[in-house]
């Protein structure tokens, strides 16, 4: 099913193949190595199997089968109730443990038109136990607090679960000071205005545009040195439907690709999609994304890598602008030592900043 150039090839796709799988291999990734097939588990992001994964996805198998909702504890609740801690917080849990926060995917099944995907990370649905615990921008405000080993254990199950089980396990006063005292996500956020890179680097900003139903993608990318000067620029439209996690990946891909065709080394790398960047350093082979992820690690030890880092979104607006223009501009454009119009402002506005 492949050509030459490691593509799908779509004839014989479309010649072989039921017409409702047609989109559906198209948008499998494909990597530049060559490998044998695996195991992976469908239901964990990473294709990876735990216990703890195969038992929420039972517990989740058996809440579809029932709309009805779980009758509470009486007792339990009571100490809920009588914890030191905001009215706003135990009306929180008491939604969370009733699956009614206004997640995507709790919005979905009001009859709200959006996305299910989650709007941080942009990787999986995002659901309750995925908002609170599961999302790479959760984990991090959780890994600054002292109970991140409790969190840590618990997080792939379901958060009512979770609301009935800790408790068991660590004092109510403790519990409340989980409830009331995280850190806020504001503290664990990247940089907000692009900085030079430091001396001998490059910087490779990197972003991708994607909009629902569309059947291509916008890749952008930009490498500037230490005066914010443009040594080059690449802004194309990938044809293809993908999750907005893999459009990232293949931003990626695409960008540190164009670094090596140009012959830029030592780069720093920057990207406003944060699990992305959390999953170079994760074990993610047998995931959907493996294959692209393998490529991008060999290509930034190519490319002599400075690592990848996660930066806000005005700190990657010339990238952010280059994908869009990919996007509506549906061909490959490519500018070596000149600053593209469509980013000229952004420029100006950083050498400000």
């Amino acid at each position: 099913m492949l050509d030459g150039s490691r593509v799908w090839d779509k004839g014989k796709i479309e010649n072989t193949l039921w017409s409702v799988d047609h989109e559906i291999i198209s948008g499998i990734p494909l990597g530049n190595g060559v490998g044998g097939d695996k195991w992976a588990w469908h239901f964990d992001s990473k294709g990876l199997y735990k216990v703890r994964y195969g038992y929420r996805a039972i517990m989740e198998s058996k809440r579809s089968e029932s709309s009805s909702i779980v009758n509470s504890d009486v007792s339990w609740w009571r100490k809920m109730w009588s914890l030191p801690i905001p009215p706003k917080v135990r009306l929180f849990v008491w939604r969370g443990f009733h699956e009614i926060l206004p997640t995507m995917v709790s919005l979905r099944h009001r009859g709200i038109d959006c996305d299910v995907i989650c709007p941080r990370c942009k990787d999986v649905m995002e659901s309750t136990s995925h908002a609170i615990f599961d999302c790479p921008t959760s984990q991090a405000v959780w890994k600054m607090s002292r109970f991140w080993k409790v969190i840590e254990n618990m997080r792939a199950i379901p958060f009512a679960d979770f609301l009935r089980i800790v408790p068991s396990d660590v004092p109510m006063e403790d519990f409340a000071l989980v409830l009331n005292r995280a850190p806020t996500q504001s503290q664990v956020v990247g940089s907000d205005v692009w900085l030079p890179p430091q001396p001998s680097y490059l910087k490779l900003n990197i972003d991708a545009s994607v909009f629902p139903g569309s059947d291509h993608i916008g890749i952008g990318a930009a490498i500037r040195d230490e005066n914010g000067s443009i040594l080059g620029a690449v802004a194309k439209s990938v044809e293809g439907s993908f999750s907005p996690f893999l459009v990232e990946c293949l931003a990626l891909r695409e960008g540190l690709s164009f670094a090596k065709e140009i012959e830029c080394v030592n780069l720093e790398v920057e990207t406003d999609a944060i699990n992305v960047v959390s999953a170079i350093v994760e074990n993610r082979e047998l995931s959907m994304e493996g294959p692209i992820l393998e490529d991008v690690k060999q290509l930034l030890a190519q490319l002599r890598g400075f690592g990848i880092h996660h930066v806000c979104r005005s700190a990657n607006l010339v990238a952010h602008l280059l994908a869009r223009f990919g996007f509506n501009s549906n061909c490959t454009n490519v500018w070596i030592s000149e600053t593209p119009t469509v980013v000229s402002n952004a420029i100006s506005i950083d050498a400000i900043v």
